[in-house]
């Protein structure tokens, strides 16, 4: 009896020094966890290189981008739209750093500031890349190519991103009506 308390008290123990996160907000039966928010504002900050601000509204805006890429998600996974691959991840990264920062020492410095890693900057890198691919085959708008432009060939289509972001606010306003989404005030005070 003496082993089993000892044994209890012990993952009691563990449990307790563990940092257990909070739930910010449900998205049908999705989770999204106050760090997940948090990380959410730490990388827009970054990627607009603006001063980082964990405020509430910042938080709860952050929030609200996370219920959008949730459902994104959802609808990725119905749809059966492939995520890219992880091997990916490192060219994007690099792109990026080349693209934005004179130096590795630079980008890291910048990472550091912001409270953020580079797998945690890859991971978003490739949803960004999942997403706006989605985006682009989901809501592509085809038009039929215009007679007097190819008078022989009236069955081309052309396709146009016109309207493709008005689409997805629309696509977006309408699954959050058919989703119950319960932000939790607790994680946003």
């Amino acid at each position: 009896m003496r082993l089993a308390s000892l044994v209890i008290a012990s993952a009691f123990a563990a449990t307790a020094q563990n940092v257990i996160d909070r739930i910010a907000v449900v998205v049908g039966n999705q989770v999204i966890t106050e760090s997940e928010v948090i990380l959410e504002a730490r990388l827009t900050a970054f990627f607009n290189r603006e001063p980082l601000d964990l405020s509430a509204g910042q938080l709860k805006a952050a929030a609200e981008r996370l219920v959008d890429q949730q459902l994104i998600r959802n609808e990725m996974q119905i749809g059966g739209f492939p995520m890219p691959a992880e091997t990916g991840g490192d060219d994007a990264l690099r792109k990026f750093r080349q693209d934005n920062y004179p130096s590795v020492a630079a980008f890291r410095a910048s990472l550091a500031k912001y409270g953020l890693t580079e797998a945690e900057l890859k991971r978003h890198l490739l949803w960004q890349a999942a997403a706006l691919r989605f985006a682009d085959q989901r809501f592509h708008i085809m038009i039929p190519t215009p007679p007097s432009q190819s008078a022989d060939r009236l069955d081309e289509r052309t396709t146009t991103t016109d309207g493709v972001e008005d689409q997805m606010d629309t696509w977006l306003k309408q699954a959050r009506a058919g989703t119950r989404i319960q932000f939790k005030k607790e994680a946003f005070q």
